[in-house]
């Protein structure tokens, strides 16, 4: 017989990786909040997951127990965009899995939508927050490293993670469980994100973009993150919804990778190139990367991206 090819495997290079999906991490008036989680490592799984066979095998003695895997992971909480109206963390799960495969935890996180549970700025923010909390309390189940995490978010989940990063334990960014968990974290990737919201029209304009239906003086995005309330104090409100008004009052800066599509028709490069700029100015570290070809979102997920993204968590990683 005769071989017709030879492939090399990755099994040095590369982690299998586990799914384990609709873990609750936070409780809500308008119901329970769920991720869904990509692991190197099985989970220690509650009960439900564990096969009864041989759990029972086990505790007769039958059979020796099943070693702990005790290894640890840094941890990536993946926001996904959802124009504000409440994303669910199945979107993202393939995307995900290569970053899970260079060795991280990857939790994609559902969070709270203006129009769907009626809720405003910062809903997603503090529902991101509680999802760091309850996976570094919960480090050892998850096979979670407490002391690495970072975030990861697209579109109005890119604003979503930069203001959870700039923001750290203050008070009204945190609310529900697990409040002795800390929020900082280490570095933070941001695709496509807004984060200048009351230069966003100049910006669009500025860059000869089309303006989003409706907007005037103030940008469409002000309606997705407040409804009709950012009339009550249309700039007052929109500078408190701003990452970029953060920065320089962040008590420690996370690094920032933002990635920008070159030809995204409805973020403006400038509202990235100023925000990596003015972290830089305030001595944080920020990259800003172009994707040539690639509009919002579409295009911008190429496997050589994300093997960049997993070096630059790699390289942020405090000891």
């Amino acid at each position: 017989m005769e071989i017709s090819r030879t492939f090399y495997s990755d099994a040095h290079t590369a982690h299998e990786v586990t799914y384990t999906p609709d873990i609750v991490f936070a409780h809500r008036e308008t119901g329970d909040l769920k991720l869904q989680m990509l692991s190197p490592a099985a989970p220690n799984l509650p009960p439900r997951f564990v096969n009864p066979i041989f759990a029972e095998l086990e505790k007769e003695g039958k059979i020796p127990p099943h070693p702990k895997d005790t290894r640890r992971f840094p941890l990536l909480v993946d926001v996904p965009g959802s124009g504000w109206s409440g994303a669910q963390g199945y979107a993202h799960v393939p995307k995900m899995v290569e970053l899970a495969k260079l060795g991280f935890v990857v939790a994609s996180i559902e969070y709270r939508g203006t129009y769907k549970d009626d809720v405003r700025f910062p809903a997603a923010v503090q529902d991101t927050k509680e999802a760091i909390r309850f996976l570094r309390a919960n480090a050892e189940t998850y096979h979670v490293d407490p002391a690495h995490v970072m975030l990861l978010g697209d579109s109005s989940g890119g604003h979503t993670v930069a203001m959870a990063a700039l923001t750290g334990n203050e008070e009204r960014f945190n609310i529900g469980e697990h409040l002795e968990q800390s929020t900082v974290v280490e570095s933070c990737v941001i695709f496509y994100g807004p984060n200048d919201l009351l230069n966003l029209v100049p910006d669009r304009l500025a860059e000869h973009k089309k303006l989003r239906p409706g907007e005037g003086e103030f940008p469409f995005e002000a309606r997705e993150i407040f409804k009709e309330d950012f009339r009550q104090n249309p700039e007052g409100m929109l500078a408190d919804a701003s990452p970029i008004n953060y920065i320089e009052r962040a008590k420690k800066l996370s690094a920032f990778l933002f990635i920008q599509g070159e030809e995204d028709p409805i973020i403006p490069m400038r509202q990235g190139l100023r925000f990596c700029e003015k972290v830089r100015e305030h001595g944080g570290r920020a990259e800003f990367v172009k994707v040539c070809g690639a509009g919002h979102g579409t295009g911008c997920w190429p496997k050589e991206v994300m093997e960049m993204v997993g070096q630059f968590l790699r390289a942020y990683q405090t000891v």
